[in-house]
């Protein structure tokens, strides 16, 4: 193309779509000059470049459709399974994955029970290690997702198993003055050590002084990873010198992109595994299962409640799953039953 618009060789319908063919004109040769036309300054190729979008769109489903319909014909079963595995939020890779092992079997319930066991299978759970093993250990996770309650649960269950002398709690958060109440709270109620940190030195000197608790949980704050505060706080308890267990938590309610971003944020940490949350909130656990076996986390203990200690419990992969698809067809009910009116 010449330096000037007079000589310029653009074709009138040669756009984003169109110029990936290229010009073949040399930049010396003379052509008739045309204005250079985009599709956003001509309403009539606008209008065009709309109606191609719909009709490729309406090609694509229909495409689809037809797949759908044949796949239903060879494999029913399988079709039936797609159908009742999306329902429940699992991701599209995991439902084929377990659609494929599960459609040759002789009938539909076979087949859902297979899927259900293989699921199972999938979800990587821990035996009590938090209280087992004992150490230093610390929730981090976004701010909400039940952070401070869950310590104080697994406080209150350790209190009861080996008593109060056998554990302390830390507390990083010290930009929340409710959260810090709330942990002090918990404490003088269980009658065990609590203390505030504001740095890697604070850190240091509370866990020398606690050195001979059979378990010190710390309680983290829940930030962004558009929070300033958030790398101070990772370079104080990510530091290697400093031999700390940490635990993502992860409220069963988050949507997707939520869950992607927590897992994602504290993957520095070296995590050693997840606890999920506000399980008795949620309206589907297929997102939050798909999440985790997607991205190989392990889960210690579940909360379906707020109250101290009972609403915790050790992670099965069983109960899980069970729990998965009691939400998703009591969510069902509840909607026909608004429905009718009944």
């Amino acid at each position: 193309k010449s330096s000037t618009p007079a000589s310029s060789t653009q074709d009138p319908f040669e756009s984003e779509s169109f110029s990936r063919f290229g010009n073949n004109s040399s930049p010396s040769s003379q052509q008739p000059a045309f204005p250079k036309i985009e599709w956003s300054q001509e309403p009539t190729l606008v209008s065009m470049r709309e109606e191609l979008n719909l009709l490729r769109q309406l090609l694509q489903e229909q495409m689809s459709q037809l797949a759908g319909e044949k796949q239903e014909k060879l494999s029913p079963i399988g079709a039936a399974l797609r159908r009742e595995l999306s329902l429940q939020g699992l991701h599209k890779g995991l439902i084929e994955s377990l659609v494929q092992q599960c459609q040759t079997e002789q009938d539909y319930e076979c087949a859902w029970q297979k899927s259900l066991a293989l699921l199972s299978k999938q979800i990587v759970v821990g035996e009590n290690e938090i209280l087992e093993r004992g150490g230093v250990v610390a929730l981090v996770g976004p701010t909400g997702v039940g952070k401070t309650t869950t310590i104080a649960k697994l406080a209150a269950k350790q209190v009861l198993k080996y008593g109060a002398g056998s554990v302390a709690l830390i507390s990083t958060d010290s930009y929340r003055v409710a959260a810090h109440e709330q942990l002090k709270t918990f404490a003088r109620i269980l009658q065990i050590p609590v203390r505030t940190v504001n740095d890697e030195k604070d850190l240091r000197d509370a866990l020398y002084h606690f050195s001979d608790k059979k378990l010190v949980l710390v309680d983290t704050a829940g930030m962004s990873q558009r929070d300033e505060r958030m790398s101070q706080q990772m370079q104080c308890l990510a530091n290697e010198n400093i031999a700390i267990r940490h635990y993502l938590v992860l409220s069963a309610t988050s949507q997707l992109q939520v869950l992607n971003d927590a897992i994602r944020l504290f993957k520095p940490f070296n995590l050693c595994g997840c606890v999920l949350t506000k399980l008795d909130e949620a309206a589907s656990l297929g997102e939050i299962i798909s999440t985790i076996i997607d991205n190989n986390l392990k889960v210690v203990y579940t909360t379906d409640g707020q109250r101290v200690p009972e609403d915790i419990r050790i992670a099965r992969a069983h109960h899980l799953v069970s729990k998965m698809v009691w939400l998703t067809r009591q969510h069902a009910k509840d909607h026909n039953q608004q429905a009718t009116g009944t």
